[in-house]
């Protein structure tokens, strides 16, 4: 444990970094994080007998570890990939959000002197976490701050230790004159994605969306492009997010389970918040849509939807062609002066690919390197 304690712990004395499970020495330092959280709890079961009100003994199981993570979207690797990297060559299918929930993490959290400016070389101290798996993740997209992304990870083991990330590892931890990885200048900066950062023309939005085209495009009014039409829907936040409800898979001989099960299928949802122009037209009939009279959707009310966003420094989210709209709200525009919104919610399972940042090129962007 440390000879000197800090007064206090802040954010520019604090680090995190991912490896690989088993730890293998390969910490990456995680970038852009804004917050960072470690919850334990020790599950108890009580045992009682006959004859005495006294508890007989209070049993000890398995201890849970949670840890939430929160960054910005900024070029650097996202923090459900740095958790879900495979320690060998990743399979075709393994890029995929089944594949990925098979992988498991170590964890690190390092805490240096609150003196210093910016953290360097080895911690003061750390908390170390292993064998930690990917329990939900989320992303956001709005209109009145940055892009973010929130894993939270789940384990069963963590320990306080006065060492460094792995061996040899802690001279990489140099924050000093950090920035984000995305430096692209140009109409869409880059930097820290944000609002204008969401590239509408590569993204494919569902068709439900009132203004939104058959080809998942956003409908203009005027002009033949995004900067100079005039769009008949304005998106206001873009959310996602998929929970893989870890059970575990337990066998005599061994108090820890031997795997965490990602519960299948894995619900993958979205939410689309649009400015109301007119309303959100979409209809709920007891027999199904009268327009798919004659289609194979008759008797339904709704598509299968395809479902991608893209961003400026090239992170691609793709939720497949099967996604379903699960309920519409329309709300706001009371008597204080808000805005009538309208929530487009929509559900599907299993498919959630993330392409990593500068690995593609949009229409009207020139090409990426990779990362």
């Amino acid at each position: 444990m440390p000879t000197v304690a800090n007064n206090r712990i802040f954010y520019a004395c604090q680090a995190v970094a991912i490896s690989p499970c088993p730890d293998n020495n390969t910490f990456v330092e995680a970038h852009g994080v804004q917050s960072v959280g470690v919850n334990t709890s020790f599950n108890l079961e009580q045992a009682f007998e006959l004859g005495q009100i006294s508890i007989y003994e209070n049993i000890e199981g398995l201890p849970e570890v949670e840890v939430t993570l929160e960054k910005v979207l900024d070029g650097y690797p996202l923090l459900y990939r740095l958790a879900t990297m495979p320690v060998t060559d990743p399979s075709p299918r393994e890029d995929e959000l089944i594949g990925r929930t098979k992988n498991r993490c170590c964890v690190a959290l390092a805490i240096y002197p609150d003196s210093l400016g910016a953290v360097s070389g080895a911690p003061q101290t750390q908390v170390y976490m292993s064998g930690m798996y990917v329990n939900s993740v989320s992303y956001t997209f709005p209109t009145d701050g940055s892009c973010t992304e929130s894993v939270t990870l789940v384990g069963n083991h963590k320990s306080w230790v006065d060492t460094k990330f792995g061996s040899g590892q802690a001279s990489k931890f140099k924050f000093g004159d950090d920035k984000p990885l995305n430096n692209k200048t140009g109409f869409f900066a880059g930097g820290v994605q944000r609002r204008e950062n969401v590239v509408m023309m590569s993204s494919v939005l569902p068709s439900s969306i009132y203004g939104i085209g058959g080809g998942g495009t956003v409908i203009l009014g005027t002009g033949n492009n995004w900067r100079d039409g005039k769009p008949i829907v304005h998106v206001q936040n873009i959310s996602m997010s998929a929970d893989m409800s870890r059970e575990d898979i337990l066998e005599l001989g061994q108090k820890a389970p031997y795997y965490r099960a990602a519960k299948v299928p894995i619900e993958v949802t979205s939410e689309f918040e649009v400015i109301a122009l007119s309303g959100d037209f979409v209809g709920a009939y007891e027999n199904g849509n009268p327009a798919f009279v004659g289609t194979e959707g008759e008797g339904n009310n709704s598509n299968q939807e395809t479902i991608s966003i893209r961003l400026q420094d090239g992170t691609k989210f793709d939720l497949g062609k099967k996604n379903r709209l699960s309920a519409v709200t329309y709300g706001g525009g009371d008597a204080g002066g808000g805005n009538a919104t309208m929530k487009y919610s929509f559900t599907t399972y299993n498919d959630l690919t993330i392409t990593p940042p500068h690995a593609t090129a949009m229409i009207g962007e020139g090409e990426r390197g990779t990362a």
